[in-house]
């Protein structure tokens, strides 16, 4: 089919100006969903390109250059276009005729790319993710080449995140995110399949026990009266959490006024829209009316703002959104850290704190994993089961009681 061959295009990439205030002409090749840039040697202003792409160009200079990057282009189109299956790595090796060096192969190389790639997908929190990994793996092995990863260096690896006192889950992030990159470059046909280090080696897959308050603690949350106006917002949208499905704190951020009606809020978690591609279901959360109270306390004034609540703004940069989120998170668990203490609660309090109460005061109660699931967004049961607190000291008490019976 048509579309999926691959086509070549031409832009002014004029994201940042270099020191003679001109920008780099690149080359995009795009395939199947993805597409690389490719400097083509030439800068040119925005006036500039303007004129090379009008139907009335004098400038002889100019002239020459429009020659030159479209001879440039058309190499690229007719290359791309013979190379069956196509790939990146073969598109490169014809169109820039070289060899591969060491750079080429160097894991930092193909980490900084993947991130690159994850910032501009607006996708910030995943590459923080994969830059902290990239550098765990620089203190253990500085300079690493792709065919260094082997199941050897992988127990290796582990072992070292272990006794540094990582968690498991942690240590299962780092290796999965360097699985990731491993299956880029096979993908690429820089690493053969048959050296694929990961099928000899097992990721750990740890569960983190969530720390869910009980009834008792929920309780108190809901019965406290701040001493300010901060504590009292800052409570208020723990609360609206915690009713509300248990609701990501970055997801609360992200609500505009259509998300919400009379009865529901229905929105899609931020963080499946970049991992999920099919099947991707709005959550649907009923409306407690102390959920209601806290809309009309908080909810967005400012005249052409499309969030529900006053956080975020449109227009802003993916980093700054992330950092904006980042932030509310931070300042909202210092305060609910000073209610904790003022309450006596024994455990923290923090946002996602809400999240996983939710979920076990609703499986104390009786409610299905398969709800519980589908009010978190979950897409499996497994996933869910590792939210889920396990049941109250007393009920276990309870339970031994029955023993002897």
């Amino acid at each position: 089919m048509e579309s999926n061959k691959p086509t070549a295009t031409l832009f002014l990439d004029n994201r940042k100006a270099k020191k003679d205030g001109k920008y780099p002409v690149k080359l995009t090749i795009y395939y199947s969903g993805d597409k690389k840039r490719y400097s083509s040697g030439f800068d040119l202003t925005k006036q500039e390109w303007e004129k090379i792409n009008s139907g009335r160009l004098r400038d002889n200079n100019l002239k020459e250059i429009k020659i030159k990057l479209d001879l440039y282009k058309e190499k690229a189109r007719l290359i791309s276009g013979k190379i069956t299956p196509f790939t990146f790595y073969s598109f490169e090796k014809q169109f820039f005729e070289y060899t591969k060096t060491k750079t080429d192969f160097l894991l930092r190389t193909w980490f900084a790319g993947y991130i690159n790639q994850l910032k501009e997908e607006g996708r910030i929190g995943t590459s923080f993710s994969y830059r902290t990994t990239m550098n765990s793996l620089e203190q253990f092995r500085p300079k690493m080449l792709l065919q260094d990863i082997t199941p050897d260096f992988l127990k290796s690896y582990e072992k070292y995140l272990l006794d540094l006192k990582k968690s498991p889950s942690t240590v299962g992030i780092y290796l999965r995110s360097l699985r990731a990159i491993i299956n880029k470059a096979i993908d690429s046909q820089v690493l053969k399949q048959e050296n694929y280090p990961f099928k000899k080696f097992e990721i750990p897959a740890g569960r983190n026990i969530k720390k869910a308050l009980n009834e008792a603690e929920i309780k108190k949350l809901l019965q406290y009266e701040p001493v300010d106006v901060k504590q009292q917002k800052a409570l208020d949208f723990w609360i609206f959490s915690y009713l509300c499905n248990g609701i990501n704190f970055t997801d609360i951020l992200h609500l505009k006024p259509e998300n919400v009606d009379t009865t529901f809020i229905h929105f899609i978690r931020a963080k499946t829209k970049n991992t999920r591609k099919k099947d991707i279901r709005p959550i649907k959360v009923g409306l407690n009316s102390r959920a209601v109270e806290i809309i009309e306390k908080w909810e967005n004034k400012a005249p052409g703002n499309p969030y529900l609540f006053p956080i975020l703004e449109e227009g802003i940069s993916a980093t700054t959104v992330k950092y904006r989120c980042q932030r509310f998170i931070k300042w909202v668990n210092k305060h609910m850290e000073a209610i904790r203490l003022d309450l006596g609660i024994k455990n923290k309090v923090g946002t996602y704190v809400a999240r996983h109460s939710f979920s076990t005061v609703l499986k104390r109660k009786g409610v299905s994993t398969d709800f519980i699931k589908e009010a978190l967004g979950h897409s499996t049961n497994a996933v869910t089961e590792n939210y889920l607190d396990s049941f109250a000291d007393e009920v276990k008490l309870e339970y031994s009681k029955l023993l002897t019976l």
